[in-house]
């Protein structure tokens, strides 16, 4: 599950993403999407939510807003940044200016093709991370009729989840899921939500944020307990987390962790070998 942010003042434009996010919510990982009425709405929305991709208009105030972008991309350089407005009769030059400013593409919402643009940017950004690609490496592990619900837990930021919560949505009790994950070559419900913590707490430290707002975020108890997990799994404090490759890293390990090598393990043999020396040393 993943927040989509919007900025803009057209219920038409509302509308037309919300039907593209509504399209790529399945396998039971339903995306969000939160509309911001004014800039500081929208950083604020970024700095406290798990979110994905913001879609942004740049004339929300009228005028072309370039330093509202720059700064909006500089607090979240992680987030993936679409233009999402009317552009007919803009000026041309104001489309080079949105990527050099790291605006990953231009959507006119006027345009007749504006409906397949959204799905397609929607699509790339949410089923092709790092994260969509753990989820790929695992579903032939998930237990029989459990790879939706795999695919779920593993994308959702699903603040307070236990082993209970996750067993009835897996339809099952805790007793079998803490049998049939194990034996499928998975961690165990509670181990998985501390991978899948670590995960998402990865994914958010790459923005440049604090192990606390990380943890405020994710509905932790603290940023020492943050701490605490990353360490534990990875070995590696946030800063060196995101410093030696952040999520792709993060991701890496947890397929290590469960055996299984989907060609980002190798990619990332070095890190990940530093990231186990680095354990081996402070277990010593």
């Amino acid at each position: 599950m993943a927040d989509i942010l919007l900025l803009t003042r057209s219920p038409a434009a509302t509308a037309l993403l919300r039907r593209a996010v509504l399209a790529e919510s399945h396998g039971g990982v339903f995306h969000t999407l939160r509309v911001a009425e004014g800039w500081a709405e929208l950083a604020a929305m970024g700095s406290a939510s798990a979110m994905a991709i913001a879609f942004v208009d740049p004339y929300h105030g009228g005028a072309f807003g370039s330093a509202e972008v720059a700064l909006f991309h500089r607090r979240l350089p992680a987030l993936e940044v679409v233009a999402f407005g009317d552009f007919t009769g803009r000026p041309a030059a104001d489309a080079f200016a949105l990527a050099r400013l790291g605006v990953r593409e231009v959507v006119c919402a006027a345009a007749e093709g504006a409906a397949g643009a959204l799905a397609r940017c929607l699509r790339e950004h949410l089923n092709q991370g790092p994260l969509e690609r753990v989820a790929d490496a695992l579903a032939h592990r998930a237990p029989p009729g459990l790879d939706a619900w795999l695919r779920a837990v593993l994308l959702s930021v699903g603040p307070g989840a236990n082993a209970a919560q996750l067993a009835r949505a897996a339809r099952c009790s805790p007793r079998t899921l803490r049998r049939v994950l194990p034996a499928a070559g998975l961690p165990g419900p509670e181990r998985l939500l501390a991978w899948r913590c670590v995960l998402h707490a990865a994914r958010l430290l790459d923005d440049g944020r604090s192990a606390d707002s990380v943890a405020r975020t994710l509905e932790l108890s603290s940023g020492s307990a943050l701490r605490k997990s990353l360490m534990r799994l990875t070995g590696l404090r946030p800063r060196e987390l995101r410093d030696r490759g952040g999520l792709p890293l993060a991701c890496a390990l947890f397929l290590r962790a469960c055996d299984v090598d989907d060609g980002g393990v190798a990619a990332l043999a070095p890190r990940v070998a530093a990231a186990d020396t680095g354990a081996r040393r402070r277990a010593a």
